[in-house]
């Protein structure tokens, strides 16, 4: 086995192992579309010969069936909300920490890195 299958072999399964719910979601109403989808031809022959009058029902409620499930497969594939930027209601509680100096500043203030910042700078 190349390396490259490896690599691809390895991103293919860890992308697999994390969003497993996500694919099995999707796999399973797309499977589900198909064999509604398969399946509307035997049953619109039997409604033709027995109850005419029910085939336009059937017509409609696969048809339903079948976006409902491609719209559950579009909604798996909208992004996490995990990666989002923090929303404004978690703005607020940063503000009133603000007082507080950061991490950032406290190691700003710190004379071995203002003289090393100085001797750079004065170069």
């Amino acid at each position: 086995m190349s390396l490259y299958r490896f690599a691809r072999m390895s991103a293919l399964l860890g992308f697999a192992g994390k969003y497993r719910m996500k694919i099995f979601n999707m796999v399973a109403a797309a499977a589900f579309a198909f064999v509604t989808s398969w399946l509307y031809t035997d049953i619109a022959s039997y409604l033709q010969t027995h109850y005419p009058q029910w085939v336009g029902a059937a017509l409609v409620s696969k048809t339903l069936i079948v976006y409902a499930a491609l719209f559950f497969l579009l909604w798996q594939l909208k992004p996490s909300d995990r990666a989002s930027p923090p929303t404004m209601r978690e703005a607020p509680a940063a503000e009133s920490e603000s007082d507080k100096p950061s991490r950032l500043d406290e190691l700003a203030a710190k004379p071995k890195l203002t003289s090393r910042k100085d001797a750079i700078l004065n170069k």
